[in-house]
């Protein structure tokens, strides 16, 4: 099967500015994959690279096989749907989503009947005749959605799209997201800052930092077996561990990552990590310890809800399987 899209050590520079450095990436036909990163690591850039707004300095770029590294953007199968929504303020929701079969030409029965398909499709059917200042920011974000997707593109690129949204409604478009990919089959391409959207939606995610690429693989993988120091700090967060602390729990003398909820609460006598606790952050659904370990180190865990909670100053020990010590040939 042909990917969706490929890059080949692609690059774009801006004067001294290597926004993408040398980027080798492959996305599948038909995932949802990720591109995550700090603000400055280069995903946005690569999206505006794959929608044709942006020229590659160097490398080549394949849709389906074909090479668009210098193909204009409405020549390419691809939509974009951006934070900011971008609707017509003067238009009502209909004429927002049928705007791009307006301007190929379609007629005005065939494009109002497809943006009608497309706003039952993001379940907002009843609201055509109402003007984008009229909804709420969930419902600008379907009908940005449904723009996008009525001149049926075989690419989707979603920039930051849930950004502007508040936690409850990001997290319900999250599940509607994904809901639809999966309905329509076609490939979406993801780029966001947080971590929390990229693991719980995408099949696959790069970790963007500095304009290349630090992982690439499943949630799984990425949160798992984080490859560097940074991957292991910015995916969620994780205890890094110098070898001399790695060996002495087991390991080898190698620089290593134990994310706080591998930990659990034991009695501090023989337990291989002890050591007085420093701080205690609730977070709702547990709360987030501290302990000074030997050697200098500070090492988080994560207390469920409803476990007994230590004191600060109180002397615990800490526990995990051998499994959750991830091993990594560098800091």
């Amino acid at each position: 099967m042909t990917p969706a899209v490929t890059f080949q050590h692609v690059s774009r520079h801006f004067g001294s500015v290597r926004a993408v450095d040398g980027v080798d990436l492959t996305i599948a036909e038909g995932s949802f994959f990720a591109m995550l990163g700090p603000s400055g690591s280069g995903k946005t850039t690569c999206l505006r690279l794959i929608s044709g707004f942006e020229k590659p300095t160097g490398g080549t770029i394949h849709i389906f096989g074909d090479d668009v590294s210098n193909t204009p953007p409405h020549l390419r199968n691809v939509n974009t749907v951006f934070q900011d929504y971008a609707l017509f303020p003067h238009m009502n929701v209909r004429d927002n989503v049928a705007y791009g079969l307006m301007v190929k030409g379609v007629g005005r029965a065939a494009r109002y009947g497809k943006a009608d398909e497309m706003l039952a499709l993001v379940k907002l059917d009843t609201y055509g005749d109402r003007k984008p200042s009229q909804l709420s920011g969930g419902q600008r974000q379907r009908v940005a959605l449904a723009r996008a997707l009525v001149n049926e593109p075989r690419v989707l690129l979603l920039d930051e799209p849930l950004g502007a949204l508040d936690l409850k409604l990001r997290e319900a478009m999250q599940d509607e997201l994904k809901t639809l990919q999966q309905r329509l089959g076609i490939t979406f391409v993801f780029v966001t800052h947080d971590q929390g959207e990229a693991l719980s939606m995408a099949d696959n995610l790069a970790v963007f930092n500095e304009g290349k690429i630090a992982q690439i693989g499943t949630p799984e993988e990425v949160y798992a077996k984080p490859r560097t120091r940074f991957v292991a700090d910015f995916v969620g967060s994780s205890n890094v561990l110098p070898p001399d602390i790695t060996r002495s729990l087991g390991g080898p003398t190698a620089w290593s990552s134990l994310r706080p909820e591998s930990l659990h609460l034991t009695a501090p006598g023989g337990a291989l990590l002890s050591g007085p606790v420093t701080s205690l952050r609730y977070l709702g659904a547990g709360n987030r310890i501290t302990i000074a370990a030997p050697g200098g180190a500070e090492i988080a865990a994560v207390i469920p809800a409803g476990q007994p909670v230590p004191e600060t100053g109180q002397t615990i020990g800490l526990t995990f399987v051998p499994a959750a010590l991830h091993v990594r040939g560098s800091a």
